[in-house]
């Protein structure tokens, strides 16, 4: 990790200090200078601005989530260290004209700095020390939104601590509306596929019920290959993965439909292999021969409204059309 000038850490160290001076109100109030006080997930004691005006999301799924929660944000944000740019699934609209620069899995504090965060959301609490570093640039709301558990059960816990629940529950609605209506027309249509979500990694197939494609998997009511919920016993898994060697990939057989991982720029894993093009085993797959893989913007696996709308979406034209 980048360290930071510790005259730049003074001087945030000194606005935040101003900022909690300023006084409290309840969450939502929308007085100019007014603050809210709130303990994190991470059990720090925050004082933030009521109304922030220039909110920065660490990771970009806490983008995301600023953005459907209605924070103003600063004028700089961060994207992965392997982007060009943010997510093409996310609003476009709310992040137009927004600068750049890349902060996973490598940390640029010093560009956190220059964006002048009047408040951070950072999901990544599983990073034991990066909150303390946080709070010295501005106030930080830490939590764990990759604890292997439902994203949504965080991230309502932060909308409700942060006094943005209407927006929260607006979100909710539309999503739970959608899903209502797709699995109505799929069990009209009598579309009732086994699915998997597989990738390549290492020279492995790999499949899992990890993120976004189970939730949404699971909501659609759709009927997930055992190697999803993979286990030590019986199965090859590596923590949440099964990891299928070229040899064993003939495991897949009983799946009908494949959601795929792909790069930013289109490179669909499975698809460019040469190993794979060149194992008889996979290519003698149904849903290899037949094309029935959909690939989708990896990054919609990790957990945030627009991920979760848009790998249904992509969910919603493999089986429907």
């Amino acid at each position: 990790m980048r360290s930071t000038p510790l005259s730049l850490v003074a001087l945030a160290a000194t606005g935040l200090l101003l900022t909690s001076c300023a006084g409290s109100t309840a969450a939502g109030s929308s007085e100019e200078g007014r603050t809210v006080e709130l303990t994190t997930p991470a059990g720090v004691d925050i004082t933030i601005p009521a109304e922030p005006r220039s909110a920065l999301g660490f990771y970009t799924t806490d983008l995301d989530i600023l953005i459907t929660l209605g924070f103003e944000l600063a004028d700089t944000q961060p994207i992965r260290d392997d982007f060009t740019s943010f997510p093409d699934f996310f609003p476009q609209e709310e992040l137009e004209g927004l600068d750049t620069f890349g902060n996973f899995p490598e940390f640029n504090l010093e560009a956190v700095l220059e964006a002048e965060p009047d408040f951070i959301l950072n999901g990544l609490g599983y990073e034991e020390d990066l909150d303390g570093k946080l709070q010295k640039i501005a106030p930080t709301y830490t939590y764990n939104a990759f604890d292997g558990g439902d994203w949504r059960d965080v991230v309502a816990q932060a909308a409700e601590d942060l006094g943005r629940q209407d927006q929260w529950r607006a979100w909710v609605d539309q999503y739970e509306e959608r899903v209502a209506d797709i699995r109505a027309r799929l069990d009209a249509a009598d579309i009732h596929p086994v699915v998997a979500d597989v990738g390549y990694f290492e020279g492995h197939v790999t499949t899992s019920c990890y993120g976004v494609p189970c939730l949404v998997f699971a909501d659609l009511g759709l009927e997930m290959h055992e190697l999803m919920n993979a286990t030590e016993d019986g199965l090859p898994a590596s923590d949440d993965y099964a990891r299928l060697s070229p040899e064993q990939v003939g495991q897949l057989d009983g799946v009908d439909v494949v959601f795929t991982g792909a790069d930013e720029d289109g490179t669909v894993w499975i698809e460019h292999d040469d190993a794979l093009k060149q194992n008889q085993l996979w290519q003698d797959l149904p849903f290899v021969q037949g094309g029935a893989y959909h690939p989708y913007n990896y990054e919609m696996i990790y957990g945030s409204p627009s991920g979760m709308d848009a790998f249904l979406t992509v969910v919603e034209k493999a089986l429907l059309g």
